[in-house]
């Protein structure tokens, strides 16, 4: 399974004109969650993230590199509370995009009032049809690796990965028709997910769209729970 944490190898847009070139003198900014952001990037390996509104004023400073269609904040991004992470898309628009939260943020100066948008479109779209095989063992070891996951983390703890791999047991249990996937471990897993809320709260914690079946369809995860989801958004066990 692709890393979802490293979100560049899944990008297909590129831009051409900084190939070759390791730093720039460029200003982005975009407005979201009632504040607006300002990037600054200099010359000389240096950049500033001002803001204003509801999240304040805070001025975060740190150095940063460009490798081909991608910003790497080197420092400064921690501590920030996700609104300034470690990397960067320059999508061939010339747009920035946050490469954790996909909001983007425009280069056009006089566009200062210029509303963010979440740019799910820049991620490499899977072939929903496609099946992710398991032996039996290599199931059950899933299926108590995100139950003890669910006992300990809070929602905001467990990564994507993670949620990618308890959203595809959920969707397999309850469409298996093995009676023995209602008892034991899977019972246990189960009762954990409901004890938890966790579907519930997973919805208001990822920007979702129903899928068929009305179910949920994860933007970000590009994965789907409930309904009727694809064979890519389950597991098969063989």
């Amino acid at each position: 399974m692709t890393t979802l944490r490293n979100i560049s190898t899944l990008l297909i847009l590129t831009i051409s004109n900084i190939v070759n070139g390791q730093t720039f003198d460029k200003k982005f900014s975009g407005q979201w969650a009632m504040t607006s952001w300002t990037y600054e990037f200099h010359k000389d390996g240096t950049y500033k993230r001002t803001s204003s509104g509801h999240f304040g004023s805070p001025v975060y400073t740190g150095k940063y590199t460009i490798k081909s269609d991608t910003i790497h904040i080197i420092t400064g991004f921690e501590n920030t509370s996700g609104t300034l992470n470690e990397y960067y898309l320059l999508d061939k628009d010339s747009m920035l995009i946050d490469l954790d939260n996909f909001y983007d943020y425009s280069p056009n100066h006089k566009d200062w009032q210029y509303i963010s948008k979440k740019r799910y479109d820049i991620l490499k779209k899977p072939n929903m049809d496609s099946k992710n095989a398991l032996t039996k063992k290599q199931f059950e070891l899933k299926v108590n690796e995100s139950t003890a996951i669910l006992k300990k983390k809070r929602l905001a703890e467990i990564t994507d990965e993670e949620n990618f791999q308890i959203i595809r047991l959920i969707n397999t249990i309850r469409m298996s028709q093995d009676s023995l996937h209602i008892t034991g471990i899977y019972a246990d897993f189960i009762k954990a997910v409901e004890k938890t809320g966790y579907e519930k709260e997973i919805a208001s914690f990822y920007d979702w769209i129903p899928n068929r079946g009305m179910g949920f369809y994860f933007q970000k995860l590009q994965v789907e729970l409930g309904g009727t989801p694809h064979p890519y958004s389950r597991y098969t066990i063989e």
